[in-house]
C-alpha cells in the first residue's frame, strides 16, 4: 500500500487506500507538499509559487489544500506531479481522488435539488411558435447551451421564459436555478448572484473574487442536468460569470439588450419576441374576463390595440373589467362607436 508521511511533523503515515473524504485528500496534498519541500532542502512551495507554475488562481489552489474544493482530474494529476509523486504514487493517488469524487456524488444524490422558478403565469396565452422553438432546441444534437430571449419592455419575455421553464422542469432532475439580475436600473453584481446560487447548491458562506466564485459554480454544475434561468440581464459581462462550463445544463436569459457579446463570444442563440398578435391579445383578455368579452368582440379588438397588444397592459385592462362586473366593456373603456 502506498503511504505518505503526514503533515504533522513526520511521525505518522498516511495510507492512500484509507482516503475516503475530501478532507483526507487535502491532507494527502499537504503531506506531499511538505515532503517535496524536504526533498529539495527548502520550504514547501507556496500557493503563489504553485499558481505561477500552473497558471491557476492561488485562491483556488488554497481551496484544494484546505479541502474546500475537489481538484478536477487533470488538475489533480498536474499537482501531484509538481509535488514529486512517483509513477506508482500517481496511479494510487488518482484512484483515491476518484474514490472521493464517487463518494461525494453519492452524497449529493441525497440532497434536495433546488426548484427556484417563480410561479407560472396564470392564463398564459399565445407564443406557441416561440415555445415550440425552445422545445426544439433541447433536442438538437449540437444545441447551444445558452438561449437569449430578447425584446422590448413589457412584451412578456419573463412570462414566456418562466412558462416554458415550468413545462420542461421535469427534464432537469438536478433542479432549476433562478436569478433576477435587475436590468439596467438596478443591475445585480455577478458575485452576489453567484453567492446566491452557491447557497442554493448547499455551499453557504462562499467568499472570494467573482472569478473564484464562478469557478466553484462551474465545478458544482459539472455533469449535472440543471436549468438556469437568468431574468432581466443588463449586459453580457454580467451574465458570463453565471454560465456553467459544460453543455449538460441549459441556460435561458431574458434581456431588453440583444446581448451580442454572448452570441458572438459564447455561442448563445438569440430569440426575439414582439407584441402579441391581435388574436392572441384578444384571447388573453377573453380568458381573463369571460363572457363579456365574447359579447363585445369589436370592443375587445379595439381595446387590445389601445393596449399596444402588450400582455401586461392587457392584463391590467382585464383586471379593471373584472373589478366592475356590472358595467359593459364599452362603458368602461369608451373605445368608440361600433
Amino acid at each position: 500500500m502506498v503511504q505518505v508521511w503526514d503533515d504533522h511533523g513526520g511521525n505518522g503515515l498516511l495510507g492512500v487506500g484509507e482516503i475516503a473524504t475530501l478532507a483526507h485528500l487535502a491532507r494527502l496534498l499537504r503531506a506531499l507538499r511538505r515532503r517535496h519541500g524536504r526533498a529539495r532542502d527548502d520550504t514547501p512551495l507556496t500557493y503563489r509559487e504553485l499558481a505561477v507554475r500552473t497558471g491557476w488562481a492561488h485562491g483556488i489552489i488554497g481551496d484544494y489544500f484546505s479541502g474546500k474544493r475537489l481538484p478536477p482530474t487533470d488538475r489533480f494529476d498536474v499537482l501531484v506531479r509538481l509535488l514529486g509523486a512517483t509513477l506508482a504514487e500517481q496511479g494510487a493517488f488518482a484512484t483515491a481522488r476518484d474514490r472521493v469524487e464517487e463518494s461525494r456524488r453519492r452524497d449529493r444524490s441525497w440532497t434536495v435539488a433546488p426548484r427556484e422558478l417563480p410561479r407560472d403565469v396564470g392564463m398564459f396565452t399565445g407564443r406557441e411558435e416561440h415555445l415550440a422553438e425552445l422545445d426544439s432546441r433541447l433536442s438538437l444534437p449540437n444545441r447551444a447551451a445558452v438561449t437569449v430571449v430578447t425584446g422590448g419592455p413589457a412584451v412578456g419575455k419573463t412570462a414566456l421564459a418562466v412558462h416554458w421553464a415550468h413545462r420542461v422542469a421535469g427534464l432537469f432532475p438536478d433542479g432549476c436555478l433562478f436569478g433576477d439580475l435587475g436590468g439596467s436600473s438596478r443591475p445585480l453584481d455577478p458575485g452576489q448572484a453567484l453567492s446566491g446560487f452557491l447557497r442554493s447548491l448547499g455551499h453557504a458562506h462562499e467568499h472570494g473574487r467573482v472569478t473564484e466564485l464562478a469557478a466553484r459554480f462551474r465545478s458544482l454544475l459539472a455533469g449535472r442536468r440543471m436549468l438556469v434561468l437568468l431574468d432581466d440581464a443588463h449586459s453580457a459581462e454580467q451574465v458570463r460569470p453565471l454560465l456553467p462550463g459544460g453543455r449538460s445544463c441549459v441556460v435561458l436569459v431574458t434581456s431588453r439588450d440583444r446581448l451580442s457579446g454572448l452570441v458572438a463570444r459564447d455561442g448563445a442563440d438569440r430569440m426575439e419576441i414582439g407584441r402579441l398578435t391581435g388574436d392572441e391579445a384578444g384571447t388573453l383578455f377573453g380568458n381573463l374576463v369571460g363572457e363579456r368579452a365574447r359579447v363585445e368582440p369589436r370592443v375587445v379588438a379595439r381595446l387590445v390595440d389601445q393596449c399596444a397588444r402588450l400582455p401586461l397592459a392587457v392584463r391590467v385592462a382585464a383586471e379593471l373589467a373584472a373589478s366592475r362586473p356590472e358595467a359593459s366593456l364599452s362603458e368602461l373603456f369608451r373605445t368608440g362607436s361600433e
